[in-house]
C-alpha cells in the first residue's frame, strides 16, 4: 500500500492519492480479523484488532487499512479521516476524504461530505470549502451530521468574514427539530456566536433571513431588532425584552441569553440632555459644516418626545473660549470638532473630560481613550472593504487602476496593504493623469497591443488574408478602478471592446467615487456591469427612503459629497446612544445612511458601505456581488 500526496501550485486537482493499488490489492485478500469498538471516531464505523492500551496515529491507521477490503475499507478509511483532523493532519485527512469522493457506494460518499468540508477548511482551502458547501444541500447530509456540516460552514463564512451566510447556517443549526437539547450540548457555544454573527447583518439581510423562517428564528431576528431599535433607551428596552420573552418561550430565558448581549444590556448608555455640536460655522468649510448641522437637526426631529438639546457652537473659537462655553452650557456630550487640526489639539487637552464624537478619523499616534470616538467617511473603508471582497471572490490577479491625485492614491496603497495582510502579493497598479490617457493604458494593460503586433506579423509572413482577433490577457481576474463618474464612463467601454469577445467577463469594480446620481440613459448602458461601493443614502435603500424623499425636497441641488455629510451628521446623531455598546461587541453594527456601522475597541467608528451594480442599463442594489 502507498499513500502519495502531491502538492501542486493549481488547486485542482489538490492531491492526487494513489490507493487505487491498496483497494484493489485487498481483493483477493482473506477476510478481516472481527472489528473491536471503534476507539477513533464518534461515529462507529469498523476498526482492526488493537491492544487493550494500544493507541495508533492516525498514520498508524491508515497503514492498517489493508486489513480490509471493498466498502467495509472504505468506511475504515473515514475513521482514519476523522483521527486525521482531530491530530490537525489536514494533509492525510484531505488526501483521504478526496478520494472517497469517487467511491462507488452512496453511503461512504454521504458520510464523506462533513469529512471532507473539515478537510478543506483545516488546510485553508476555502474556496473548495464554499463550493461544497454550495453545491451540497443539507437533505444530501445525513441526519446524524448535519449539525457538523452546518457548524463547520458557519466557520467557513466567519473565517471569511461573512456574517450573513454565517448567520443563516448558525440559525438553521438552531432550527434543527426535536435536537435543539443535543444541538446545545454538542455546540454550548452556539447562541454567543449566533449573537455576534447576526449582530453584524445589515437590515436587508436581516429581511431575507426571514423569508420562511420557522417561529424560533424569528424569535432570534426579531431579539436583534429590539436591541438595535432600543439599545440607546434602557426603559423602552426593558419593556420591549419581556414582551419578547412572552412571545417566544422556546427561546433562552433573558438571564441565559448570550454573554455579550447581557454585558451590552447591563452598559448605562450614554443619555445626553445637552449636547454641544462643534462645526466649522464660518469660512472656507461653512457649506460642509451646514450639511452635517441639517442632518443632526433631521435625526433630532425624528425621535419622539426628545429630552436632548443640540448646542451648535464655532469650533474656530479659541481653545480656552471654547471650553468657557462648554462649561457655561452645562454639556455632557461633545459631537464634534470637524476639521483634523481642531480634532488634534483637543486630543492633546488634558482636561477634556466630555464623552466626544469626533468627526474626524483617529490618528494612530494617538493613545485610546475611554469615552472618545471618531467617525469619518474615510475613503479608505472602501479600499478595504473591495480588497476584503476580492479575497472571498478568490481572486488572485486582481489590478487597480487609479486617478493620479490624493484620494485615488490613499485609495490604492490601502488596498495594497489590506490585500497583502489577507495573505497575497503586491497587486499590479497603474495611473493616469488624464481621460486621454484612458485608451492607451487599457490597451497596454490588456496587452492587445502586443496581439495585434503578432497578427500582422503573421499576415506579412502568409500571403493571403489572416482571418484573426486580437486577445487580450487572460492572467487578470479583476479591476478595480478608482475614478471619478466621467473617466469611469470613459474607462468601461473601452476595456469593453478590448477584451476578447469569446474570453470570460473581466469583472469591474468601483468606488463611491465613481457614482453620480446625474447620469443619463446613455451613461447607464455604457456602465452596465459595473459594481461599486455607496451609501445607503444616495441609493435610497428602504431605511432612509421617508427621511431621503423629505430631503430632496428641501435640498434638491445638493451635490453628493453634501449630501453624504448630511447623512453622516444623521448617523451620528443616532451612534450616540448605542456607541459602549458597539465597542463592546465590535460586530454589533448600526444601519446608518452612510453605511453599516461597527465601533472598534479604540472608539474608531468602521463603515460597511452597500454594493449596486448596473445591469440591463439599470442600477440595482446587490447583497453580494
Amino acid at each position: 500500500m502507498v499513500l502519495c500526496i502531491v502538492k501542486t501550485s493549481k488547486l485542482k486537482p489538490l492531491f492526487i492519492v494513489t490507493l487505487a493499488a491498496l483497494l484493489s490489492s485487498c481483493a483477493q485478500k482473506s477476510p478481516p480479523p472481527t472489528p473491536v469498538a471503534d476507539t477513533v471516531s464518534t461515529t462507529p464505523l469498523l476498526q482492526p484488532e488493537i491492544g487493550p492500551a494500544e493507541t495508533l496515529s492516525a498514520a498508524a491507521l491508515y497503514a492498517r487499512a489493508s486489513q480490509y477490503q471493498g466498502e467495509a475499507q472504505q468506511l475504515y478509511l473515514l475513521n482514519v479521516a476523522t483521527a486525521a483532523l482531530q491530530e490537525q493532519n489536514s494533509e492525510l485527512a484531505l488526501a483521504i476524504t478526496d478520494t472517497l469522493r469517487q467511491s462507488d457506494s452512496s453511503e461512504v460518499r454521504q458520510r464523506n461530505q462533513v469529512l471532507l468540508l473539515q478537510a478543506y477548511l483545516q488546510h485553508n482551502e476555502l474556496a473548495l470549502a464554499e463550493q461544497l458547501v454550495l453545491q451540497t444541500p443539507l437533505s444530501q447530509i445525513p441526519a446524524a451530521d448535519q449539525p457538523r456540516f452546518l457548524w463547520t460552514s458557519a466557520s467557513l463564512y466567519q473565517r471569511q468574514q461573512r456574517p450573513y451566510p454565517a448567520a443563516r447556517n448558525l440559525l438553521q443549526l438552531d432550527a434543527l427539530p426535536s435536537r435543539n437539547s443535543n444541538v446545545l450540548a454538542t455546540y454550548p457555544e452556539l447562541p454567543e456566536r449566533l449573537w455576534q454573527q447576526l449582530s453584524a447583518v445589515s437590515n436587508s439581510e436581516l429581511a431575507n433571513l426571514k423569508v420562511g423562517a420557522n417561529q424560533r428564528t424569528l424569535g432570534w431576528l426579531n431579539l436583534l431588532e429590539i436591541v438595535r431599535s432600543h439599545l440607546g433607551s434602557p426603559a423602552q428596552l426593558k419593556l420591549a425584552l419581556e414582551d419578547w420573552q412572552q412571545r417566544y418561550p422556546q427561546l433562552p430565558k433573558l438571564a441565559q441569553l448570550p454573554v455579550t448581549l447581557q454585558q451590552q444590556l447591563a452598559l448605562e448608555p450614554y443619555q445626553p440632555k445637552r449636547i454641544a455640536v462643534l462645526l466649522p460655522l464660518a469660512g472656507q468649510f461653512q457649506q460642509h459644516a451646514k450639511a452635517i448641522q441639517y442632518g443632526l437637526l433631521a435625526a433630532a426631529t425624528q425621535e419622539n418626545s426628545s429630552q436632548r438639546q443640540l448646542i451648535f457652537i464655532d469650533s474656530q473659537l479659541p481653545l480656552p473660549e471654547l471650553q468657557q462655553q462648554l462649561t457655561a452650557q452645562q454639556i455632557d456630550f461633545v459631537v464634534g470638532p470637524l476639521l483634523r487640526e481642531q480634532v488634534e489639539a483637543v486630543n492633546q487637552l488634558t482636561d477634556w473630560h466630555y464623552p466626544t464624537l469626533f468627526l474626524n478619523s483617529r490618528d494612530n499616534r494617538w493613545s485610546p481613550q475611554p469615552d472618545r470616538f471618531y467617525f469619518a467617511l474615510n475613503m479608505e473603508d472602501e479600499a478595504t472593504q473591495m480588497a476584503q471582497l476580492f479575497s472571498q471572490k478568490n481572486y488572485k490577479r486582481p489590478v487597480v487602476i487609479s486617478a493620479r491625485n490624493s484620494i485615488s492614491q490613499r485609495m490604492q496603497q490601502q488596498f495594497a496593504r489590506q490585500w497583502q495582510t489577507l495573505g497575497h502579493g503586491i497587486p499590479e497598479s497603474h495611473q493616469f493623469d488624464a481621460k486621454e490617457e484612458l485608451e492607451a493604458l487599457i490597451t497596454k494593460l490588456l496587452e492587445t497591443d502586443s496581439s495585434r503586433e503578432r497578427i500582422r506579423l503573421i499576415s506579412s509572413l502568409i500571403p493571403g488574408k489572416v482571418e484573426s482577433e486580437a486577445h487580450s490577457r487572460q492572467d487578470i481576474d479583476a479591476i478595480y478602478l478608482l475614478a471619478d463618474p466621467v473617466q469611469t464612463r470613459m474607462f468601461k467601454p473601452f476595456v469593453d471592446v478590448s477584451v476578447n469577445p469569446n474570453a470570460p467577463r473581466l469583472p469591474i469594480y468601483a468606488s463611491s467615487r465613481s457614482y453620480s446620481s446625474g447620469g443619463d440613459a446613455n451613461d447607464l448602458r455604457d456602465l452596465n456591469g459595473l459594481t461599486f461601493t455607496e451609501t445607503p443614502w444616495l441609493l435610497n435603500e428602504q431605511h432612509s427612503a421617508a427621511v431621503r424623499q423629505q430631503y430632496l425636497q428641501l435640498f434638491s441641488e445638493q451635490d453628493e459629497t453634501l449630501q453624504r455629510l448630511f447623512a453622516m451628521g444623521f448617523d451620528a446623531y443616532q451612534l450616540i446612544g448605542s456607541l459602549k455598546q458597539q465597542q463592546q461587541l465590535p460586530t454589533l453594527s448600526y444601519p446608518g445612511f452612510t453605511g453599516r456601522l461597527s465601533v472598534n475597541r479604540d472608539g474608531s467608528i468602521n463603515r460597511q458601505l452597500s454594493w449596486a451594480s448596473y445591469h440591463n442599463n439599470r442600477l440595482n442594489a446587490v447583497q453580494e456581488p
